[in-house]
């Protein structure tokens, strides 16, 4: 376990982290808003995010803010997996959420750089990541093990947000209960919202791996464009986007008033 200094240090990352990752999600939930009000904007996900965030006055500067930020929450999800700094443990559901934390550091390292570069990254990022891994000496098995972990961490969300387990993640003891009760709540609805995206980005790159077709990918924008183009498409994707910018709101919450040291 980490010495209580080096919890210090955690909590700083994981502050720095949330933040910067409240205002990904945010940016994409209010791109989403605006494509399911056919304002003529695409639904888009944490890359075409941060390229609407270049697009903006100061936003190199921005860029390199939330890129650092993105870095510090790898780093923390990095020391939630290889040190348990989250007390989950050695038992079987300890080592998939671990293992999940792993995933999750190695995506938001990646989409921290491209904020550096200023890259953005492109809409078929997914799909080259994708080939990528199914090029490799059993890429498939890898890809499919990987899209099984997205799923999980899908239904993990549902799990965290029926069973309230979010919460000890807060000190909202200084807020009065009405307030208290909003925060929560929206915690809740964005975690039933990154529930509804995640196994749909599982599936498809289940698909992928079965077919070894990288083409078949989809990353968070082509997820909310299949929920879009589903029956009553513009309805689920606004109960969705605005699930995601709840879920920003949780990240940005979180950032203040979180509590890292003895999370469980």
């Amino acid at each position: 376990m980490p010495s209580h200094n080096s919890s210090s240090w955690i909590t700083h990352l994981a502050r720095a982290g949330y933040a910067a990752k409240g205002i990904v999600y945010g940016t994409v939930g209010i791109m989403a808003i605006l494509a399911a009000a056919g304002t003529g904007v695409a639904a888009t996900g944490s890359s075409g995010a941060l390229r609407e965030i270049a697009s903006k006055p100061f936003g190199a500067i921005a860029l390199i803010i939330i890129g650092v930020g993105l870095l510090a929450y790898s780093v923390y999800r990095f020391m939630c997996s290889i040190f348990d700094s989250e007390s989950k443990g050695d038992d079987g559901g300890g080592l998939a959420k671990r293992a999940g934390y792993l995933g999750s550091a190695i995506f938001y390292a990646a989409l921290g750089v491209s904020a550096l570069t200023g890259l953005g990254g492109s809409g078929d990022k997914e799909k080259e990541m994708t080939s990528g891994v199914l090029s490799m000496p059993g890429g498939k098995y890898l890809l499919g093990t990987l899209a099984i972990a997205i799923i999980i961490a899908g239904i993990f969300q549902w799990i965290k947000a029926l069973k309230g387990s979010y919460k000890t993640k807060f000190t909202l003891d200084s807020f009065a209960s009405g307030k208290r009760h909003w925060i929560e709540r929206s915690a809740k609805f964005g975690l039933i919202a990154r529930g509804i995206v995640f196994p749909i980005m599982g599936g498809f790159l289940l698909i992928a791996a079965i077919q070894s077709d990288a083409s078949e990918a989809v990353g968070l924008g082509q997820a909310l464009e299949k929920l879009q183009n589903q029956s009553y498409g513009s309805i689920l994707l606004g109960v969705t986007a605005a699930g995601l910018i709840c879920y920003a709101i949780y990240c940005e919450i979180l950032a203040v008033y979180g509590n890292f040291e003895n999370s469980h």
